[in-house]
């Protein structure tokens, strides 16, 4: 006699990717400290990569929005050029708390959540759930085919987000592409390079937004990191999907065409 538990048809628990318009989102392993790392260069950038896009969005946003409101930009170039009297007098005390309990809260819950996701990871490789390589709607047509990291990742050296794009996350692709233009106009960055380019270096000095140009470091350097690291994992993705293929097409024979791919 079967246990009640037998009377149901066996399904998997768990998804290692999803395939929808904006692109594909999957679980991998992640190192819980790299993660946290980035949540420290810029809240947000962790869960971006741990494709925790709502979080990242607003952490993000809120990062943007309370730095500006304490001006702990402006505090930190005091402090780096030892004007320390300036930064404590520019800094606004009634929004600095906030802004540090979000920060120190991002940094803490990027880092569980990495621990969390590589936890689901290894029990959704276990149980091997059939990847979806093909997706058309009447506004998108989403497949699986191999990225090139180093492509991916000079794309977004060039404009972040578009690495993004390139790797078909659309949502968080155009997201920095918006916010990059953002913050070159408020820095007046491409202002200044064209002002240096031409010579005029204390021109190219004055013009610059020190505020707006903190920003540009953290979020240059985490479009491409995210960039490379994506499409390193859609290649990861693209090897694991085609040796289920040909594993269910052909039963009979012993198949070991990407011997990393598992």
């Amino acid at each position: 006699m079967k246990a009640w538990y037998q009377t149901f048809p066996a399904r998997m628990r768990r998804q290692q990717a999803l395939i929808s318009p904006d692109g594909f989102t999957y679980l991998r392993w992640q190192n819980p400290y790299i993660i946290a790392w980035w949540s420290v260069s810029f809240p947000g950038f962790g869960h971006f990569l741990l494709h925790q896009y709502i979080r990242g969005f607003l952490l993000s946003f809120w990062e943007v929005m309370i730095n500006t409101a304490t001006h702990m930009n402006e505090a930190i170039v005091y402090s780096l050029s030892g004007r320390f009297a300036q930064a404590s007098a520019v800094l606004e005390p009634k929004w600095v708390l906030a802004y540090l309990l979000v920060y120190l809260f991002a940094i803490w819950d990027s880092y569980m959540k990495a621990v969390e996701a590589n936890q689901q990871y290894h029990l959704a490789k276990l149980e091997g759930a059939r990847l979806t390589p093909f997706r058309i709607d009447r506004f998108n047509i989403m497949y699986l085919a191999k990225k090139r990291p180093l492509s991916a990742m000079f794309c977004s050296f060039m404009f972040p987000g578009l690495g993004q794009i390139y790797n078909s996350r659309l949502s968080l692709g155009f997201y920095g592409v918006v916010w990059w233009t953002i913050y070159m106009t408020l820095s007046h960055s491409h202002e200044s390079l064209m002002l240096l380019i031409t010579g005029r270096l204390q021109e190219a000095k004055a013009v610059l937004n020190p505020h707006w140009l903190l920003f540009m470091p953290s979020v240059i350097g985490g479009a491409m990191y995210d960039a490379y690291m994506s499409a390193r994992d859609n290649n990861q993705l693209f090897r694991t999907e085609q040796m289920q293929y040909f594993r269910e097409r052909y039963p009979a024979y012993h198949i070991d065409i990407f011997p990393k791919a598992e």
